[in-house]
């Protein structure tokens, strides 16, 4: 939509009053806090002492990491449920190390005691000499939160939970090297053996780097117990997400949908211990506005992706405040419909979009968007010009030969016109017929990508492509993306640390449930399966840098901008550590200090 004078009116007012009412709010709340002699400020101050209040763009879509694929929800069953192994990210090569109890406690300096892993079930793992077997050794001492003991058979059920179509996880691709994979359906019976309760057998179809199986066979388990009786068709409706069964850290308390979600520390937990802070508030704020007020108040102690150009106001307005970056992970992209979506749909024919189909037409779009002014404008040092999904981050198998497409309206004038696209009477392109003309559509909530819609908008408008923005609500938003139901989109990336993108971009649009624009290219497919061929990762460079040119050459999506992520934190936050692994990589060792401790 295009924004008129009263629109900025509307939205100023709306911000106004929304701000009025949260400054409002937390002065009756410091003069409750305050009121002498009635306790209630003491109670209070406890209760912030023990809660660490984390502000967050939206709400989880489910707490059960079978299903759930929201950021929020991976953050949250990230803490509820136990994890097989931990992993540590090298920044040196851009390579990830993988560690079970045993190893870990093996690497700890002399004279500093044992120190169990994060969170890992799995005391050991063994790889066969042919690479088609991976065995792992599991603790006995670990336990859901009913009492039940973690034993394989949850593995198993859970695995065969993740590749059930009926269920149709976003991680299926995790079991693609499984036996039977490769004729079309995995041997359960064969693939993943559970002799005892503490030995667990995952069996491949062809040999699989170690660092591969390692991550593809660390999926996070759900209590067999708990789960059995379910039925697959009603899996995503059982009442039984509302109320998660874990063993991690932390454990559900209260969940109000789209408002708030509250953990409190789990007293059972031995993986590998209580959460150190009692409770942990993940309160949806849609606003960025709000959010920012909030962190400044001192309402929430965390808020993500603060805009640099509100570091300075924020940090003076409140020195018990800091900023802290991580990167480079995470990038935003327009998303172009490889495909016709509706035919697609409707019969499963993959014919190519009427403006999206020819990867000249994509070229164009990439071209025509200044991607170095939303960065200037926006991001400014914190943002770097994306040229496809393999980050620099990951030094080892990055194509720094790659030269960014340049912002050039003229070239994209002209590769349009060899596709047919010329203007029309009113100034926007067509061919035979048809407008140049889409909806370019984005979740609420997101500043970042606010501004640089609008900047798209701009840019394609000056060589006569007509594009209209919406922005929908994020659960709407991200249920119209994976049902492909989109033309056009602007998204964001989270990419994972191990290589493998067949999920993304695999031709087989049916197992490749992210690959959202329907691009498919047969030698996309055997790069990605050549580089698995080889044992170590570092081998499989070639073929990541033939990958990179192919996506620069295809631009399936317009790359826009890797981000370094710019998180807002109270400084009475003690023990944090953000990595590339995530701003909440270790939260579960946070520690929050005493109010009066608190300079003012």
């Amino acid at each position: 939509m295009i924004e008129t004078c009263a629109d900025r009116v509307s939205v100023a007012f709306r911000l106004a009053a929304a701000l009025f009412i949260v400054l409002n709010m937390l002065a009756f709340s410091a003069c409750s806090r305050n009121n002498g002699g009635n306790g209630k400020g003491a109670k209070s101050s406890a209760a912030m002492d023990s809660t660490l209040v984390i502000a967050m763009l939206g709400d989880a879509d489910y707490l059960n990491p079978v299903i759930g694929a929201t950021v929020t929800s991976s953050n949250i069953f990230g803490l509820i449920y136990p994890s097989l192994l931990q992993s540590e990210f090298d920044t040196t090569t851009g390579l990830m190390n993988y560690m079970a109890l045993e190893k870990k406690l093996r690497e700890v300096t002399p004279g500093q005691g044992k120190k169990a892993p994060k969170g890992a079930l799995a005391k050991s793992w063994h790889m066969s000499d042919d690479h088609k077997s991976l065995t792992y050794i599991l603790r006995n001492d670990a336990h859901w939160d009913d009492g039940k003991p973690v034993v394989s058979a949850d593995f198993k059920f859970s695995y065969q939970l993740y590749g059930n179509p009926v269920i149709a996880s976003a991680r299926q691709q995790y079991l693609a090297e499984l036996v039977g994979a490769d004729k079309g359906r995995i041997d359960f019976d064969k693939a993943i053996e559970t002799p005892n309760d503490t030995t667990l057998v995952f069996r491949f179809y062809k040999p699989v780097p170690e660092h591969l199986a390692l991550f593809h066979t660390s999926l996070t388990p759900l209590p067999r117990h708990r789960w059995k009786d379910v039925k697959a068709d009603e899996f995503r409706h059982s009442p039984l997400n509302l109320e998660p069964l874990g063993a991690g850290p932390y454990k559900l308390k209260n969940w109000q949908q789209q408002q708030e979600i509250v953990l409190v520390s789990n007293r059972k937990s031995n993986l590998p211990k209580p959460g150190t802070i009692p409770a942990i508030s993940f309160k949806v704020v849609p606003d960025y506005t709000v959010r920012l007020t909030q962190l400044q108040t001192g309402a929430v102690d965390v808020v993500e992706n603060i805009k640099p150009e509100d570091f300075t106001a924020l940090l003076k307005a409140n020195h018990q405040l800091e900023i802290k970056t991580v990167g480079l992970r995470v990038y935003d992209y327009v998303g172009w419909s490889n495909i016709d979506q509706d035919e697609y749909r409707k019969s499963g024919t993959c014919k190519p979009h009427p403006l999206f189909g020819s990867a000249r037409v994509r070229l164009a779009l990439t071209t025509a968007i200044d991607r170095q002014a939303i960065i200037d404008g926006y991001l400014k040092q914190y943002g770097v010009v994306c040229n496809n999904d393999i980050s620099p981050s990951l030094k080892w198998a990055y194509n720094n030969r790659i030269t960014p497409h340049a912002f050039d309206a003229e070239h994209a004038s002209a590769l349009l016109k060899v596709e047919g696209w010329l203007p029309g009477p009113d100034g926007i392109l067509q061919k035979n017929g048809r407008r140049f003309s889409f909806v370019l559509y984005t979740n609420a909530g997101n500043a970042r990508r606010n501004y640089a819609s609008v900047i798209i908008q701009q840019n394609l408008r000056a060589i006569g492509i007509d594009c209209k923005l919406d922005v929908q609500e994020s659960n709407v938003f991200f249920e119209n993306l994976q049902a492909r139901k989109l033309d056009a989109w602007m998204a964001g990336w989270s990419i994972g640390l191990e290589i493998d993108p067949l999920d993304v971009w695999g031709s087989d649009l049916k197992k490749s449930r992210f690959n959202f624009a329907g691009y498919r290219n047969p030698r996309i497919d055997e790069l990605c399966e050549l580089a698995k061929q080889k044992m170590d990762p570092v081998g499989a460079k070639p073929y990541w840098l033939e990958y990179q040119e192919i996506l620069h050459r295809d631009q399936p999506i317009t790359f826009l901008y890797w981000i370094k992520e710019t998180q807002g934190f109270s400084k009475r936050i003690e023990g944090e550590d953000l990595n590339i692994s995530g701003t909440f990589y270790n939260v579960d060792d946070w520690r929050l200090r005493p109010s009066a401790n608190i300079a003012q």
